[in-house]
């Protein structure tokens, strides 16, 4: 772990100098627009979905340094797995935050992830469509970016597997998408909530949305102010 110095060096100039792979899925905007939007009221525990090199999870944990909160992060790419766990460590977090080699397909076979175990979840899912973009060289870009693997109805239903009764997983995506991620997320038992849309400027079109859903909610859902980048 790095020394005391290091650590909050580290966290001052969060998310700059995070460990990535060399080649493959960066991490973007996306990433801290989610990790912003996320209530952690009343979460102990968190599971961030495609967590890629950690960046969500460690977000959330840098809104609350004291705690509660602890972060255990899913991801299927292990490069990624490894540079979660060297950023924890980076970042002073890493008794608080652990990543897992786990493909959310299989979250119920997976020995080390129960039903009904955590607070919150956050996901930020490979979105486009398959066809609806320009496909990247790199595997592991692609597979970061487009549903060629999970879909998002998979990422809901691991939400809804690892989520504890009425608690709340959020989401980001598309706008041009919302009515497909709501329905995904209503099919696995997620009452969307909260909404927020996301506008590259003042008098653009929303680029993304931000979604919050209640396991098992009743009816009732708000949309927030937007919130516009430049």
């Amino acid at each position: 772990m790095a020394a005391p110095h290091d650590t909050a060096a580290a966290r001052a100039h969060f998310p700059r100098g995070l460990a990535q792979p060399g080649r493959g899925f960066r991490f973007s905007l996306d990433a801290l627009l989610l990790a912003d939007f996320a209530d952690l009221r009343g979460a102990g525990r968190a599971a961030d979905l495609g967590c890629g090199c950690g960046v969500v999870g460690l977000a959330l944990l840098l809104r609350a340094p004291q705690g509660p909160l602890e972060v255990l992060g899913l991801d299927n790419n292990p490069e990624m797995v490894a540079c979660a766990q060297e950023n924890a460590a980076r970042l002073g977090f890493g008794p608080r935050c652990r990543a897992l080699l786990a493909d959310v397909t299989a979250v119920r076979a997976h020995p080390e992830l129960g039903p009904e175990s955590v607070e919150l979840v956050v996901c930020n899912p490979p979105y486009r469509q398959p066809g609806t973009g320009r496909r990247c060289p790199d595997p592991g870009r692609d597979a970061a970016r487009f549903q060629a693997g999970a879909t998002t109805a998979d990422f809901a239903r691991a939400a809804a597997y690892l989520l504890g009764n009425r608690r709340r997983a959020c989401f980001i995506g598309l706008a041009e998408r919302l009515d497909a991620l709501l329905a995904d997320l209503a099919a696995a038992r997620l009452t969307p909530k909260r909404l927020r849309f996301v506008h590259p400027r003042a008098g653009a079109p929303a680029r993304l949305v931000l979604a919050e859903a209640m396991k098992n909610g009743g009816s009732g859902l708000g949309v927030e102010p937007p919130l516009f980048l430049e």
